[in-house]
């Protein structure tokens, strides 16, 4: 009888216990929903019946500015330890790739996330929830694993010190914080990641690793109810955290001067930046200062560009505000060509931003801002996986609903908003650039602190929204079913999937062929120059109205030509359709080819291309190419050296874009795609009158590829002052898509280098098990119609490790055509790789360009499921068999370039 009386006791209390362990329901904001476990964890919900992926994001509240002495980068270098295993999980990035899983983990001032990307099935929710619950707690962080990933935290460190404007934006933050940790960079000090302990990790880990200080964010297609149920079955029973998690209280004071920092090292440009201390995220003076920003630094009706970029001074001009919880900061900056004086240019930018608290602005100036800044807001919302990580800053900085309350502010903007603004951020005696003026009196600012965002947020509701059920079953039957294919009366091709879409979003697709081989000869730097002309301006719209209408109709737009044609990739929304197509049109059709722009235009591509005279990668690509793409200087398919390119540049005119525009452009081998919340008879009406009675000079006939037998060979390119290095290899091969051993070859790529999340062999031993690389992997690229193609791979380390990474390189390469892959490697690579393929079908973003490039190459989506079922007919004896058989070490042409020297 007792223990009947204890076994009903213990059902009760696990029933109550069961109870109190719900998820509790807090606020629900323009479709978000937020929910609480009683040990702390929030959750939000972010449904989209049209997506057929799920993403899991989990956000903690630790960043570097929750750093102490000798801990600067441990937030960052945790974040790659948590990659390694926990109880469950003994190999955390095999079991993201066996997956198949779009996975990351990145590290900022105020926080740390982990996400996952997959189909939308209750397996795969299963899983992501069950691995982030578990690597919440149980993570290994052992000394083992630490002595191998603090080499590849260096490598990436290395990395960032290879990029001098990035390197000066770090001295000038340093400078302008004395105190407070947003002066210090997320990635750490290089000593302090190197001679941090596991124990003293472990301990940083157990702190802020908590349920109480997390959120779960789940986004795309999933069940509500069973979702929460999972959340509670693995999550709910994670204790809260014994140890109390204290809140920052640095507070960086008021600037007293203006400060200066000077940076030399190699490089190719030179650089300007400035800093000012400005608001935090939550402050409503936030939006006020990000569209002053704007104002500043549009392109091109910017006052910054216009002082700058439109004298020539400069070739780009940037500026942003960090979404930080603490009084935050603002940065600008401009590159400027090296044979440029920079005296003169740190005159004209210094005194534009002096003359800053002394502007007046306009109505116009305001609601260009405002609608570049509300079209951002949208392009984020309306992309519901893209939202879903989005939200990890605004948690970061405080609350998830900063984002929609900030929307709020930026609606409410008033001139005398941006004007007051103006007048208290933009102060000399606030600023950190370059230079150090002593003052007897100088005027100050004091950035507000941050407000308390819990009363801030408390009972916000947001606007009303329509609720989205509308479903897309992503299946290629399914793709095949509901899109329309056509043909124009020029010949043009277009296909149109209708498919519900968060915010009625709308990706689409043009492209251009051109020309043939002979009248395409030495073609390639002209062919880009007049794509990009096209955007600059029309015969009846500015550049100034483009970029304008750009924001006004939430467009974004991006035009690149090369001697395969002029892509152009749109993305809007249905409410918007009618006037973007109108201004592609007006773009496509009547270009003006302003001379002034084209002279900007010429200069801007001078830089880039000195700007990578000196960059490891670049110079050993370029290398590469040339010693493996043997076509003579005539062919189209020529790839010019930097040297030869600029010469190129210099000799091209305004009159040479125009005749090539004149010659080459028609629409009667267009190839448009349009995917998404369409409307088809409007999009038809403009295919047909864009394309239709537009013909080129010239018959387009396409340029065939061409095999290279080109021998093996190792080249090693010095680079002085580089502290990262780069390793890129290659062998042509002499086979197609339409070979028998392609599919054989795809696989045998993935296991050997090219698999998901670092999974494969080259990945697993240079990075994970000797820490030898931040990145390493190998490629594989084949001609859809040729047979042509080529399989390579690349590395990024540190310059003194040089002799082992290609030690162990080629090892890795030996052993797998030796010896083989085992079956179950196979196995776990063809069901990694079948799950990233169904995760890449609910994307809009690849299946607009599917099917564009199917048109281009005589495929459909059907040809899609054929490879997959090859794929799967596949054993693990045919891929080792094509692999000896294709990748032959012999004709591996290798390129080395970085600082081998310096020790």
């Amino acid at each position: 009888m007792k223990k009947l009386i204890l076994a009903i006791l213990f059902v009760a209390f696990s029933i109550t216990n069961s109870f109190s362990q719900e998820a509790t329901f807090v606020t629900s904001v323009e479709g978000i929903k937020e929910y609480s476990l009683p040990n702390g964890l929030k959750i939000l919900l972010i449904p989209d019946a049209a997506q057929s992926n799920v993403i899991v994001n989990i956000v903690y509240g630790v960043g570097s500015r929750h750093e102490g002495y000798g801990e600067s980068g441990m937030a960052h270098l945790l974040e790659h330890m948590l990659f390694k295993r926990s109880a469950k999980f003994t190999d955390i990035k095999k079991t993201i790739a066996d997956k198949g899983a779009q996975a990351n983990g990145t590290t900022s001032y105020d926080r740390t996330n982990y996400y996952e990307v997959l189909p939308a099935t209750d397996e795969n929710l299963k899983w992501a929830l069950e691995m982030e619950s578990d690597r919440m707690v149980t993570s290994g962080i052992l000394q083992s694993d630490l002595d191998t990933e603090f080499s590849v935290v260096r490598n990436e460190f290395e990395m960032g010190e290879n990029d001098p404007s990035g390197v000066l934006n770090e001295r000038i933050l340093s400078t302008a914080y004395l105190w407070h940790n947003y002066g210090k960079s997320p990635i750490g000090s290089k000593d302090d990641i190197e001679r941090v302990p596991a124990s003293r990790l472990k301990v940083f880990y157990q702190k802020y690793y908590q349920p109480n200080n997390a959120t779960l964010i789940i986004g795309g297609k999933f069940d509500e109810k069973k979702t929460l149920s999972w959340i509670k079955e693995y999550f709910a029973s994670i204790p809260k955290s014994k140890t109390e998690i204290e809140k920052t209280y640095t507070v960086e004071p008021v600037q007293d001067g203006e400060r200066f920092v000077e940076l030399k090292r190699n490089g190719d440009l030179q650089y300007i930046g400035i800093a000012y201390h400005t608001p935090s995220f939550s402050d409503k003076e936030f939006a006020a200062n990000d569209a002053l920003i704007s104002i500043l630094t549009n392109n091109p009706s910017g006052i910054l560009y216009k002082t700058l970029v439109e004298t020539k001074l400069s070739t780009g001009v940037y500026g942003s505000a960090q979404a930080l919880k603490d009084p935050s900061y603002s940065y600008f900056a401009c590159e400027i060509a090296k044979d440029k004086d920079i005296n003169t240019v740190q005159k004209a930018f210094l005194e534009t931003m002096n003359n800053v608290p002394k502007m007046t602005f306009t109505e116009d100036d305001l609601k260009r801002a405002k609608n570049e800044l509300l079209k951002q807001f949208e392009n984020t919302y309306n992309k519901t996986l893209n939202l879903s990580v989005a939200m990890t800053e605004f948690i970061g900085a405080g609350d998830w609903r900063l984002f929609f309350i900030n929307r709020d502010n930026i609606e409410a903007l008033t001139i005398t908003d941006i004007q007051n603004a103006a007048k208290k951020y933009y102060l000399q005696s606030n600023r950190t650039w370059g230079r150090f003026i002593p003052e007897a009196t100088s005027e100050r600012t004091k950035v507000s602190d941050t407000k308390d965002i819990t009363a801030l947020v408390n009972g916000y509701k947001g606007k009303a929204m329509e609720a989205n059920t509308d479903t897309f079953e992503a299946s290629v039957s399914n793709i095949i079913k509901s899109t329309e294919e056509g043909k124009l009366a020029s010949g043009g091709k277009y296909a149109l999937l209708e498919k519900p879409a968060k915010g009625n979003k709308i990706e689409g697709r043009l492209l251009l062929r051109m020309g043939d081989e002979k009248s395409l000869s030495q073609k390639s730097m002209i062919a880009s120059l007049t794509a990009s002309m096209l955007k600059l301006g029309t015969k009846t719209r500015s550049k100034k109205d483009i970029n304008d209408q750009l924001d006004q109709y939430k467009i974004n737009l991006s035009i690149q030509g090369s001697v395969n044609g002029l892509y152009v990739r749109i993305s809007t929304d249905k409410a918007n359709l009618s006037n973007t197509l109108n201004l592609v049109q007006d773009i496509l059709r009547n270009p003006s080819f302003d001379a002034a722009e084209f002279e900007k235009l010429k200069l801007e591509t001078k830089n880039g291309l000195e700007a990578n005279r000196n960059e490891p990668q670049a110079v050993a690509s370029e290398e590469l190419t040339k010693l493996t793409s043997m076509y003579p200087k005539t062919h189209p398919y020529y790839s010019e050296t930097t040297d030869e390119s600029l010469a190129t540049l210099n000799k091209i005119t305004l009159e040479d874009v125009k005749n090539y525009y004149a010659t080459f452009y028609g629409g009667s081998n267009s190839i448009s795609s349009f995917v998404g919340g369409i409307d088809k008879d409007t999009i038809k009406k403009f295919l047909s009158s864009t394309f239709d009675n537009w013909n080129s000079k010239i018959t387009y006939k396409r340029i065939p590829t061409q095999y290279f037998d080109v021998k093996s060979s190792d080249k090693t390119i010095q680079i002085n002052d580089k502290t990262n290095a780069f390793l890129i290899g290659k062998i042509n091969l002499n086979i197609g898509e339409k070979s028998p051993d392609y599919p054989a070859l795809e696989i045998a790529n993935e296991l050997l280098g090219g698999g998901t999340f670092m999974s494969s062999r080259i990945p697993q031993r240079l990075r994970e098990t000797e820490g030898l690389s931040y990145g390493a992997a190998s490629f594989f690229q084949a001609n859809a119609i040729d047979p042509t193609s080529d399989w390579g791979v690349y590395a990024i380390y540190n310059p003194t490790m040089k002799d082992k990474l290609t030690t162990a390189l080629n090892e890795e390469i030996q052993k797998a055509i030796s010896k083989g892959f085992t079956k179950e490697e196979f196995d776990s690579s063809i069901k990694s790789w079948l799950q990233n393929r169904q995760t890449m079908i609910g994307v809009d973003e690849f299946l607009v360009r599917e099917l564009r490039e199917n048109m281009d190459s005589g495929k459909t989506f059907k040809d899609y499921e054929d490879f997959e079922t090859k794929v799967k007919n596949l054993d693990v004896q045919k891929v080792n068999t094509a692999m000896t058989k294709y990748f032959d070490p012999k004709k591996l042409v290798i390129v080395q370039a970085g600082d081998f020297v310096k020790k």
